[in-house]
């Protein structure tokens, strides 16, 4: 077989369907796990969300003349606990203040289990910082009430004012309460159905689904079967007990994955941009230019002669100018990693946004071998 033939049969994709499975000559990373590379479906958190409101703020509160419902929600309050306030009743009350909270109940959460909340004010109040939330009920997505929330607000932001001036640090609208929901009603099962397990792969992909079949395969035969690039279904025990060790000892499976695709992200607010480890580029030239484009405009006055019948008036002289600056060209001889990359661009000496038109305009011309990601 010629030289040339032999080099070409070593670059192809090789596949082989045997008793261990489907073998790939892809290139591949440090080997991961099932676990690492994959989520069992239905294993899931559930988001609660409620309204709420904080007390005991140092006059950092909502202002009760501008946001109404901050007093409504004071008032509702005090009618459940038998304070009926009279008719027309004005309150302006400066430590309180109207809040929505939000968090994420554990997968298969039982009454009783804590977890964290996110607390955010919505009405104008300056700061949370030294509140309380009073017990608020939290529902999930179908409006049923799975959680309450109560507890101190921790807040790391801070605001200061004085003087016309003012200085905030971080956000101080918006504070934690660790551990101040509690699990109120239990939540839907989410366990896998009896038999089956799915696994859903965080990298979906031909080469990714066919690697974690044939390794789950290798430990358990005959067990796993992909239903696409993106859900492999593995046969596991009835008996709940033995599922768990069974779904214990399947997410330690290691699992050779393959090498993520060259990807380069561009940022295109403030034009940051983002490389991948494995990019390459193949020779090109680039040369790199500006134009400049300057419009001057000079404010006269046009007045008619001493004896004219004119009048004087009001003109303005306008002068155009472009000028082209001189273009760099350089050469980008081929490279097979991140750090001859990120030399050679350097050399060009331009600006992120710069960088960014130019890689564009390598990967259309073909020689830039990686997926560009706009943000």
């Amino acid at each position: 077989m010629p030289a040339t033939t032999k080099r070409a049969a070593v670059l192809c994709l090789i596949f082989y369907l045997g008793a261990g499975g489907w073998i790939s000559s892809i290139p591949t990373v440090m080997a991961s796990t099932v676990g690492q590379l994959s989520r069992i479906g239905g294993d899931r958190t559930n988001r609660v969300i409620g309204y709420g409101l904080v007390v005991g703020l140092p006059g950092t509160g909502d202002q009760a003349t501008e946001v109404p419902y901050t007093t409504q929600t004071i008032t509702n309050m005090l009618r459940h606990m038998g304070i009926n306030l009279p008719a027309n009743t004005f309150m302006q009350p400066n430590n309180d203040s109207a809040v929505m909270i939000t968090g994420s109940i554990p997968a298969d959460a039982r009454p009783g289990q804590k977890f964290t909340l996110t607390v955010s004010a919505v009405g104008n109040a300056s700061s949370l910082r030294g509140g309380i939330l009073l017990m608020t009920q939290l529902h999930g997505a179908n409006g049923q009430v799975y959680a309450q929330g109560q507890g101190p607000v921790l807040v790391t932001g801070a605001a200061a004012t004085g003087g016309g001036t003012s200085l905030v640090i971080n956000n101080p609208d918006v504070g934690r309460i660790v551990n101040g929901g509690i699990v109120e009603v239990p939540l839907p099962p989410s366990s896998p159905q009896a038999g089956i397990i799915t696994l859903l792969l965080r990298r979906p992909g031909y080469v990714m689904a066919a690697r974690m079949v044939e390794a789950v395969n290798q430990i358990f035969p005959g067990s796993a079967q992909a239903q696409g690039p993106g859900v492999v279904e593995v046969h596991a025990p009835i008996d709940m007990n033995a599922r768990v060790g069974f779904i214990s000892a399947l997410q330690q499976i290691p699992v050779s994955a393959p090498a993520p695709r060259p990807t380069i992200v561009i940022n295109a607010q403030d034009g940051t941009v983002v490389m991948g480890s494995n990019i390459r580029i193949t020779s090109c030239a680039v040369a790199t230019g500006s134009l400049s484009v300057s419009i001057q405009t000079t404010p006269m006055v046009s007045q008619p002669n001493m004896f004219g019948r004119g009048v004087t008036v009001a003109t303005s002289n306008t002068k155009v100018g472009i000028k082209t600056h001189k273009a760099h060209l350089f050469l980008l001889r081929k490279s097979a990693s991140l750090e001859d990359v990120v030399r050679a661009l350097n050399t060009v000496g331009a600006t992120p946004a710069e960088l960014a038109s130019i890689l564009q305009a390598m990967k259309s011309a073909g020689a830039l071998h990686a997926r560009i990601k706009v943000i």
